[in-house]
């Protein structure tokens, strides 16, 4: 399950990926992130919410350094996470740290949406 939402009055784009993704599923995943993206500003922010997101595959993870390079392309600001799988988060920091996209994380959406607003983002 995915979903992504722009929201341009705050330049932040929302992810929320959960379960098991198919190809299918994350292909479909990685096009609405790349839409969403062309709605936002240079120095937008992201709220990754990964909660339930289980790992995923050398596919996958392609797919994710697709999106990372063409955000840090469009100019993201900052990158906040919600995890609570650790197994996914320590994969996905991985991913991260080969592309350089760096980010915090946090427990819930609330405590991403008060961090960037604390941050002026």
């Amino acid at each position: 399950m995915f979903h992504v939402t722009a929201n341009p009055d705050k330049n932040r784009l929302y992810v929320t990926l959960k379960g098991h993704l198919s190809q299918q599923e994350r292909a479909e995943a990685c096009n609405a992130f790349l839409t969403a993206l062309r709605t936002l500003e240079h120095d937008f922010d992201i709220v990754h919410d990964l909660t339930g997101l289980h790992p995923t595959d050398a596919a996958g993870l392609r797919e994710l350094a697709r999106v990372q390079a063409a955000a840090k392309v469009h100019g993201v600001r900052k990158v906040v996470r919600i995890v609570d799988i650790p197994l996914s988060a320590i994969q996905l920091g991985r991913a991260a740290e080969q592309t350089g996209w760096s980010f915090e994380t946090v427990h819930s959406l609330q405590e991403a949406d008060a961090l960037l607003d604390a941050l002026g983002h």
